[in-house]
């Protein structure tokens, strides 16, 4: 006896389809959420596991050769405070897109310099390439007000400054200067310090 249209309603979209090739638009659907949901997870799993000290130390020969023995040595590593700045928390965003967006951007460009045209192999090629680099990060840094430094340093809880540290402290305030323009080689080498160091592989 043929549905009249009464009982096509009343079914609705949750009935048993009428013929065995429609049961393809929910499995299809449900699929699609599996897969979806896997990726999601899957990918902020891959996110969190390449955020870590361990990983950008031992990644590329360059980081663990000639950045990550830097960062060991500096104040960000060890301080009185106790409290240590790892790689994800000054050059990774917290919010999303743009961690994505820049976790992206980093991998592709440290992989090509790495492992295509090999550009930061050798200390020498480091070297050469310091100031290129590092002024490339103080970029970001001064277009973002240097956002990676506020969120672990506030201006106005400093305490024991100098005359002079509170007068460039207090020009932050109204946009004049950012963090980055004082503090340049707090966690790697400013090239000049670089230059002083490794005088051979400057020249």
């Amino acid at each position: 006896m043929p549905e009249n249209q009464e009982e096509r309603k009343r079914r609705g979209i949750w009935g048993w389809p009428r013929t065995k090739w429609l049961l393809g638009i929910p499995l299809g659907g449900f699929l699609a959420l599996v897969v979806g949901a896997a990726a999601m997870f899957g990918t902020g799993a891959a996110i969190e596991a390449t955020g870590t000290d361990e990983f950008c130390a031992t990644a590329c020969h360059s980081h663990e050769q000639f950045i990550y023995p830097e960062w060991k040595e500096s104040v960000h590593y060890s301080n009185r405070s106790g409290v240590r700045a790892g790689c994800a928390d000054c050059h990774i965003p917290k919010e999303y897109p743009d961690k994505l967006i820049v976790k992206t951007k980093a991998g592709i460009r440290d992989g090509y310099h790495e492992f295509v045209l090999g550009s930061i192999s050798t200390r020498e090629r480091f070297e050469a390439r310091r100031a290129e680099m590092a002024e490339k990060v103080w970029e970001e840094m001064r277009a973002n007000d240097s956002r990676a430094c506020r969120t672990c340093h506030k201006a106005e809880s400093f305490a024991d400054q100098s005359d002079r540290a509170e007068r460039m402290h207090g020009r932050m305030e109204t946009g004049d200067t950012t963090c980055i323009d004082c503090h340049d080689g707090v966690a790697h080498l400013a090239p000049y310090e670089a230059a002083r160091k490794y005088p051979a592989a400057s020249d």
